[in-house]
């Protein structure tokens, strides 16, 4: 019955023009270009704006806005220098016979500092399930942009109830090369969301969004991971089955050791906190690139030493490298469950510290 009401409403809103436009032109099917995958990650860079970088990881099975099976996109945020802004977002969307569709979320504006959440009861159309590219022309020209409009309406908790018109034009199909590689064929769509945001997004066949930009500033895709897919397209790195937690991890029964673990582009960043058999406070650094073990994800490296550096009510100085103990690896058997070999064999189970 919603498919069907949808559908009237497409009819009503769209002008002849623009429905005779979606009738020109080669259909492209759409769903390859938003792949919703249990379990994929993407790392994104910005140019400007509140945020320098972004992880996102993707978990189906959600429910939002009164419609379950929906997949959450939840988005970590690195802050750009100086700046005070949201830490985390979750966005969701779900895909039918119409296409893809955004029913809102939680977190905060583009400025990054109004903080809300929004629930779509008629979503966003991001995606039509078959589209009509135009053809690029010189001066950001395109002919023929097959087009698609819907009517958006629901809730947010700073603004109230929420309706609007939002417009969609599937500009071409052009290449696009980021920091995560070249793809051909990436769909450009340009989005008007009421009279307020408007947008161009480019959509690479099985990955997804690789660029957005937006009131002059632009969010790049630099690496990602599709969990289950034997390549990755546009040179993405090899497919892991999971991706570990970043954050503070440690075994309860050692208490007064841990490790900092963080994972960017395929690569993670070990730094621990320990001591030497004398009892002086040491920390340690070790990286290495995560692979697929098994059914698990691993990383190796060289466990360094750091000592002194600066006190913290002194002058900056900087820390100087003190030797390395050894080979140091973590082996993962879940997100958040892994064990630690240290030098000399030792092994410890670790996992995220609650806090």
């Amino acid at each position: 019955m919603k498919t069907l009401k949808m559908l009237g409403a497409l009819a009503a809103l769209l002008p002849a023009a623009a429905l005779a436009q979606m009738m020109m032109g080669n259909p492209v099917a759409t769903a390859p270009y938003f792949p919703l995958v249990d379990g994929a990650c993407y790392e994104y860079q910005f140019d400007g704006g509140p945020w320098s970088s972004s992880r996102v990881t993707v978990t189906g099975g959600q429910s939002w806005a009164g419609m379950a099976g929906l997949f959450a996109m939840h988005s970590t945020y690195q802050c750009a220098a100086g700046v005070t802004c949201a830490p985390d977002a979750t966005d969701f969307y779900g895909m039918d016979n119409l296409g893809m569709h955004y029913y809102g979320g939680t977190g905060a504006d583009a400025t990054g500092t109004h903080f809300g959440m929004t629930s779509l009861t008629s979503p966003e159309w991001t995606l039509m399930g078959t589209v009509y590219p135009g053809t690029m022309m010189g001066g950001g020209m395109y002919a023929n942009a097959g087009t698609w409009t819907t009517s958006v309406q629901g809730s947010g908790s700073m603004m109230g109830a929420r309706g609007y018109l939002s417009r969609y034009a599937a500009q071409a199909l052009e290449k696009v090369t980021v920091p995560a590689g070249t793809f051909a064929n990436a769909l450009h769509v340009r989005e008007q969301r009421g009279d307020g945001v408007v947008r161009d997004v480019w959509y690479a066949p099985g990955v997804g969004m690789v660029r957005v930009d937006q009131d002059g500033h632009s969010m790049v895709l630099t690496g990602y991971t599709m969990p289950g897919a034997a390549t990755q397209p546009g040179g993405g790195a090899a497919a892991l089955p999971f991706l570990p937690m970043d954050g503070l991890w440690w075994n309860p029964a050692e208490s007064g050791t841990g490790y900092n673990l963080q994972v960017r582009h395929g690569v993670m960043v070990v730094t621990m906190f320990s001591y030497a058999a004398s009892g002086e406070p040491l920390w340690y650094y070790a990286s290495g690139r995560l692979a697929a073990s098994g059914a698990g994800v691993a990383m190796g490296g060289t466990l360094d030493r750091y000592r002194g550096g600066q006190c913290a009510s002194c002058a900056y100085a900087a820390p100087t490298a003190a030797g390395s103990d050894g080979a140091f690896s973590i082996a993962f058997d879940s997100p958040s469950t892994a064990t630690v070999t240290l030098p000399g064999g030792r092994t410890t189970r670790i996992q995220p510290q609650p806090w």
